[in-house]
């Protein structure tokens, strides 16, 4: 095949003129299409070079955890220089660990930030995933055809054809336009729509914003239909010439990313006030003793290495490194469940979603229009099954009113276009002589139309029938009636008691009407302002009949109905079909029910804001609405404090689904504008995956506060076992210490060595960390109120639980030391007391944070829990416990990292080290089990029935509303 080229390859070779005239009617042939896709490229911008992994990798050094850890390790390194320096550099076994504890250190910090980079780098790739499942779309004629491609497989000279809500692929010229406007912001700036005009004169000499003649792209089309062929692609579009690289914005964070990294910086100044009182304390102790070893430089390397340990010991450094991969797992769950997450920020939004409004057509129901039931003035209405050839010119009518398309490729059916009209296209082939809306159009070509609004309701088209001009209107029967002059009141009541019937049933029904337009006066009509040109063809109608539809619910959505109620979640219906419609499908569904109340489109524009704000948990259906009363809808349910999912597709829902805490665009159905605006992309355009998201969104959120819950109660633990244990220690070892010291003055003091403290926070939590994140769990998060959005971290004692819990293990480590310590006096060599009670901490330390784990990954006690449900977290313990082990038993390692040679030599330092973690096994079993008591008492998972606000803690609700008044 040959090589594609850049448009900028040939922009010097190649006239693009002499490519653009092409037949409106057949458009390019896929032959030519492929011709001019090899000379002139895909219809892509270039993309900017990539940050090369290198320049991500040293983007992570500017986490202050990181800082902090760095200069420790600059400082140790000092250190082991001077020591170096004052023996001569003469080869000893403490100044080669004097070094190689330091580059653990580093080597700790450096591969944590290669982590970092990579999850960044897949993050970026996710992101790229995401732009090839969500590709632009674009209709064009190919082969006398309209097809739906994707957007960069547009060509010079393609024909396209645009309706409301399309982006603009590339540039053009306009051939053929009605009533068309389109928003030009990205290129001029200008956000009020642009009219636009096939029959002004190409003058390319004015400037762009001028131009009603051509599109750009990128630009997107506001109102009215229009086909236009393709003169520049990729970079050579205006938008191209002058765009900048979306690398280039910053990436925001959510909520809970922000109050995880300012968790980190907490623990940061807490690591570094720590060291600077650990130094304190410890030059206060010596000189409370004796000055003299204040002027040792033994003295001082003990106190800043221990102050360096103290300070390690404060910082979690896996708290953004595990949280940031839990959330990737997380959004590459829901991306496989068919929610495709754009922003990070909405996975905080879905656990706390409290309110989610749909759309119903293809939200809720099937989006499979299939024709029904029939009816003709002053007849009775027929079923589809009883078809007879008097409602053929009604079909007829109704699918030359559509600008939807239907063509057959290797027998598959295409559909371009709105469901209800593709149901008018299927009924025209199965019951008229024209086998394709083509063909019928070639009987009756259309001379104009004016394009479907939700303001209006209505649809017409000109069509030129037996040598006569004909205005086609169809569109909902209780806007239609009232513009039509040939009904009395009594025919009228008749129908409308036949469109109520109908809708009871929940069918979809479209009124079609006629109107005879002189030939003579279609040019004047034509000139007329497009306000004018609706006055005129949509009144003084001749009624003709009425067609019924059925889009079915889906069963997936009366399921993910259930759910929402059990979850404390309010779901709402937002169409605009006929409110008896509306209510039907949503009795159905099971978000109408006795008590609640619907609202018209028309009854919601006569109540005030504050009418709204008062009433807005009464209503569970608004029918008739148009896209732009989402956006008070969203707002009213803001006002409460509520977090909101509203769903949406078309280009005026853009603004709903921005302000919405979580915007919800339709993959399939949605347009370009609603996607772009949206939060989260439905790939498949279904309730229940709003639902489910909503569900991860859950569990993520608890995932991510279980790995932080572990870390913090492993650091408060070392906190309390290495200051503490400095004070206590050094105080019940004075005698010893100083015995030591006069015999070796080298000696060192130490409760955990810094290695030692990074070797648990990384390695012994790391792999637990992200087994959690994997780790499917039992537990139903659907049966309890959304999470508030105002809610503190360590909101349902779990601020508590890291208190009591971290210094049950610091206090339980401190045993350890001590026991430890007393073995070596006693029994082996009081030299060696530091190293083992180092040890024999180290261990207590290290398995107690694995057993947090377990004990993280349910509400179940741990002897109840199924070992092979919950295999990853366990495999992962394991994992972690033999690094743990490695470190602790082998000699030679175990000099590295500070501990005790002959370590696994001694059964009393391993029934210490072993056996003492265990301790918090029963306590931590009757912890569990009295809360599960005390739930059970309160019936906290009980079944919600009913939706409750859900509301801020009281404080900061009395904040709010001063706020708001202070505002007023």
């Amino acid at each position: 095949m040959k090589k594609n080229k850049t448009s900028t390859e040939v922009k010097t070779k190649v006239d693009v003129s002499s490519y653009i005239d092409t037949n409106i009617e057949t458009g390019l042939t896929s032959l030519q299409a492929s011709e001019r896709q090899n000379v002139f490229g895909l219809n892509q911008l270039q993309e900017s070079k990539k940050k090369n992994l290198f320049l991500i990798y040293l983007e992570q050094f500017k986490d202050l955890l990181v800082i902090i850890l760095m200069c420790a390790t600059l400082l140790s390194y000092i250190l082991a220089i001077v020591h170096g320096v004052q023996n001569k550099w003469q080869a000893s076994s403490e100044l080669t660990i004097s070094f190689i504890e330091p580059t653990i250190i580093l080597f700790v910090v450096l591969t944590n930030s290669l982590v970092g980079a990579i999850q960044e780098v897949k993050s970026q790739k996710a992101i790229d995933a995401l732009k090839k499942l969500t590709p632009l779309k674009a209709k064009v004629i190919r082969d006398g055809n309209l097809i739906t491609i994707n957007s960069n497989e547009i060509t010079i000279g393609d024909i396209v054809f645009l309706e409301p809500g399309d982006v603009v692929p590339a540039d053009g010229y306009l051939i053929k336009s009605s009533n068309l406007t389109a928003i030009e912001s990205s290129l001029t700036g200008e956000s009020l729509p642009s009219s636009k005009d096939a029959n002004v004169t190409r003058d390319l000499n004015i400037p762009l914003a001028e131009r009603k003649f051509a599109l750009y792209s990128s630009s997107i089309i506001a109102t009215g239909t229009a086909y236009f062929v393709v003169t520049a692609i990729g970079v050579d579009t205006e938008i191209g010439k002058i765009a900048q690289s979306t690398d280039k914005q910053k990436a925001t964070e959510s909520p809970l990313q922000m109050k995880i990294n300012k968790l980190g910086k907490i623990f940061a100044i807490t690591g570094i006030v720590l060291f600077g009182l650990s130094v304190i304390t410890q030059i206060i102790m010596q000189a409370i003793s004796s000055t003299e070893a204040l002027k040792t430089d033994v003295f001082w390397s003990t106190t800043i290495i221990n102050g360096v340990s103290l300070a390690v010991a404060a910082i979690p450094e896996g708290l953004i490194a595990f949280s940031s991969i839990i959330l990737a797992i997380g959004v590459q769950r829901m991306a496989k469940r068919n929610a495709i997450v754009k922003d990070l920020m909405a996975v905080e939004s879905l656990g706390s979603c409290a309110v989610i409004c749909s759309d119903k057509t293809g939200t809720l129901t099937q989006n499979k229009m299939t024709v029904v039931d029939l009816y003709l003035k002053n007849q009775q209405p027929m079923s589809i099954t009883s078809w007879n050839n008097n409602y053929l010119e009604m079909v007829e009518f109704a699918a030359l009113c559509t600008e939807a398309n239907l063509v057959y490729k290797d027998n598959q059916a295409i559909e371009t276009g709105d469901p209800t009209e593709v149901a008018l296209l299927y009924l025209l082939e199965n019951h008229s002589g024209y086998k394709t809306k083509r063909d019928l159009e070639n009987s009756y070509p259309r001379l104009l139309s004016l394009p479907f609004d939700s303001d209006r309701k209505l649809m017409t088209s000109i069509n030129l029938i037996d040598n006569q001009a004909i205005a086609i209107v169809k569109g909902a029967p209780d806007v239609l009636l009232n513009k039509c002059n040939n009904l009395d009141e009594l025919t009228k009541n008749n129908i409308l008691d036949i469109n109520n019937e109908w809708a009871n049933k929940a069918y979809r029904v479209l009124a079609i009407a006629k109107k005879h337009i002189p030939n003579d006066k279609l040019e004047q009509f034509k000139a007329l302002p497009i306000q004018d040109q609706f006055n005129v063809l949509e009144n003084n109608l001749e009624f003709i009949g009425l067609i019924a539809m059925i889009d079915p619910p889906r069963e997936s959505s009366k399921i993910a109905i259930a759910e929402c109620k059990s979850a404390g979640i309010k779901p709402i219906m937002i169409t605009g079909d006929n409110i008896n419609t509306a209510i039907a499908i949503a009795k159905d569904l099971g978000i109408y029910q006795d008590g609640d109340l619907a609202l018209t489109g028309l009854e919601l524009a006569k109540l005030s804001d504050e009418e709204l704000y008062q009433n807005i948990e009464k209503y569970s259906v608004y029918a008739r609405v148009v896209p732009e009363d989402k956006l008070r809808i969203v707002k009213a349910w803001q006002s409460k404090h509520q977090i909101v999912a509203m769903t949406g597709d078309g280009v005026n829902d853009a603004p709903a689904l921005k302000a919405a805490e979580i915007g919800c665009a339709m993959g399939i159905t949605g347009t370009e504008a609603s996607k772009q605006a949206a939060d989260m992309i439905l790939s498949d355009d279904n309730f229940a995956t709003v639902v489910h998201a909503v569900e991860n969104g859950r569990s993520i959120y608890q995932k991510i506060k279980n790995v932080i819950q572990n870390l913090l109660i492993t650091s408060v633990a070392e906190i309390i076992l290495v200051f503490l244990g400095l004070i206590i220690f050094k105080a019940i070892y004075k005698q010893t210490i100083d015995a030591i010291l006069a015999a070796d003055p080298k000696f060192e003091f130490y409760i955990l060595s810094a290695s030692q403290l990074l070797w648990i926070n990384l390695f012994t939590h790391g792999f637990p960390a992200i087994a959690l994140g994997l780790q499917d769990s039992k537990e139903n998060y659907m049966n309890r109120r959304p999470i508030s959005k105002f809610e503190s971290i360590f909101a349902n004692n779990m601020g508590i639980n890291v208190l009591w819990q971290g210094i049950l293990i610091g206090v339980l480590s401190m045993v350890g030391f001590y026991l430890g310590a007393e073995w070596a006096i006693k029994h082996d060599n009081p030299l060696n007391f530091v190293k083992t009670g180092s040890s024999v901490a180290f261990l207590i330390l290290g398995i107690a944070a694995t057993f947090n784990a377990i004990n993280l990954m349910s509400k179940k006690p741990i002897i109840i829990s199924n070992p092979f449900f919950y295999w990853r977290v366990y495999a992962s313990v394991i994992f972690s416990l033999a690094f743990l082990l490695l470190v602790a038993l082998v000699s030679d390692i175990a000099r590295v990292f500070k501990t005790y040679e002959a370590f696994a030599q001694s059964l009393t330092l391993l029934a210490y080290g072993l056996g003492l973690p265990f301790v918090i096994v029963p306590i931590y079993f009757v912890h569990k089990v009295v809360l599960l008591l005390i739930e059970n008492k309160k019936k906290i998972t009980q079944k919600i029935n009913k939706f409750e606000l859900v509301l801020p803690p009281k404080k900061v609700l009395e904040k709010l509303n001063k706020s708001k008044m202070l505002n007023k």
